[in-house]
């Protein structure tokens, strides 16, 4: 193509190919960026659908196997009972907690000190004799001494604290005693906005303190421990920062 010919080219189409080829450039590169991120929700969406997984069971029940048929009805070890309810009493039996917690304390304080001392001492004469120890500028010395000291100290501190935890929670009989009582251990895991929270519950419970329903308060546990706690992005803004609690441990006042 000649000079001529592609200066009439360039009448017509004012702007120029270099121009136009980077505007085609930049629109691929974003399209192709979208279609990145549409993947990326895609693949992340998938992955957040992966199975769930229950937690580990703290004590797997007997098998009803395990006793060898001895040609009897009756057979021991079963889940039927013909003189009592379906109250757990063995291992691997489910009982449900109702957490119950309320909890408050006040202390409050009040110290104060005084303390006051006077010391005084002279000495006139000697045996008779005005005792002197010189002189400064006229001014004699007398044998006397006087001191005085006063100490205050006052303090006060005042404490309240209040607790309220109500749930309910599913446990699992993980040991029966020699007298009877159950050893329950339970947990439970809830993914709530991007943070994990847990609530714990172990101890031991009387056998006659499970109603018929099959429930029993956490106030009736013996040995308690219930724990309710989490991570996640909620639990961190709560938190003091790492920095800022290792200025605080040596700060001394």
């Amino acid at each position: 193509m000649t000079a001529q010919a592609i200066r009439k080219v360039s009448m017509y189409f004012p702007v120029s190919f270099g121009k136009l080829w980077m505007a085609v450039l930049r629109l691929g590169f974003l399209m192709m960026l979208v279609l990145g991120l549409s993947a990326c929700a895609i693949m992340q969406g998938h992955h957040d659908l992966k199975p769930l997984k229950p937690l580990p069971i703290p004590a797997e029940p007997e098998s009803l196997a395990a006793h060898a048929p001895n040609g009897s009805i009756w057979q021991a070890g079963t889940n039927v009972s013909l003189f009592s309810d379906n109250r757990a009493n063995r291992v691997g039996d489910l009982i449900t907690v109702l957490i119950q917690e309320n909890s408050s304390a006040s202390n409050n304080t009040n110290t104060a000190i005084n303390t006051s001392d006077s010391l005084s001492a002279a000495l006139t004469n000697f045996f008779g004799i005005v005792p002197a120890f010189g002189s400064v500028a006229g001014t004699p010395f007398s044998p006397s001494m006087g001191a005085n000291s006063s100490q205050k100290y006052g303090g006060t501190g005042a404490t309240t604290q209040s607790n309220t935890f109500t749930a309910t929670l599913e446990v699992t009989v993980v040991r029966v005693q020699g007298n009877g009582n159950l050893v329950i251990e339970g947990s439970k895991e809830v993914l709530l906005n991007g943070g994990h929270e847990y609530i714990r519950v172990a101890g031991v419970v009387r056998p006659a303190d499970v109603t018929p329903q099959n429930t029993i308060l956490s106030t009736q546990i013996a040995d308690a421990r219930v724990e309710y706690s989490g991570n996640g992005s909620i639990y961190s803004a709560a938190r003091m920062p790492w920095l800022a609690r290792f200025f605080l441990s040596l700060w001394p006042f």
